[in-house]
């Protein structure tokens, strides 16, 4: 009898404190969560944890409160961080399957690229290869090539303009410009 006794009124405990802090601690956690199911979940699982240990007995009443409060929040937390692994690994499976299709569409992409720059006249050719594809200086360009600095310069810009012309409705530019950097 002292059993069932004791039984009921740690029921009754219990309930009253869900009944106290179910409804604020859904509103709680729908502050770090978007869909109410989830919320749901979180308080279900914050006062099934709550139960099962014993922790409403073994807590003093003055810091339930903030136990509860606490659980629902490092619970939305661990939610949240879980997620964000969770859509690290899509990015990290989508950025793969990207880069797949980038290497055969980049492989094709340079063979043009080449094919535009060998067909434009010697010195703007030589200039774009000297400054993308072997990294020179602008001054080591010119003096090689035994022209001013500022001819470099005009030269590398009619010939870049030329290819941003060329590819511009392919929207290619932006990897041409990646690739010769």
């Amino acid at each position: 009898m002292e059993r069932s006794k004791n039984r009921v009124s740690k029921q009754e405990g219990f309930e009253d404190i869900y009944k106290e802090y179910a409804k604020p601690l859904f509103l709680y956690a729908l502050s770090f969560l978007v869909s109410e199911e989830e919320a749901e979940d979180v308080i279900q699982e914050v006062f099934i944890n709550f139960w099962k240990d014993d922790t409403y007995r073994k807590i003093k009443d003055e810091v339930t409160k903030t136990y509860l409060f606490r659980s629902v929040k490092n619970n939305c937390l661990n939610r949240l961080k879980k997620k964000d692994v969770l859509r690290d690994r899509l990015d990290l499976l989508r950025e793969d399957v990207v880069e797949e299709e980038m290497m055969t569409w980049n492989d094709e992409l340079i063979q043009e690229v080449e094919t535009e720059i060998a067909e434009m006249p010697e010195q703007t050719r030589e200039i774009i290869q000297s400054v993308f594809f072997r990294e020179m200086k602008y001054q080591e360009v010119a003096d090689q090539l035994g022209i001013s600095i500022n001819t470099v310069k005009t030269l590398l810009k009619n010939g870049m303009r030329h290819l941003r012309e060329r590819f511009a409705g392919r929207m290619d530019l932006f990897l041409v410009i990646a690739l010769m950097k």
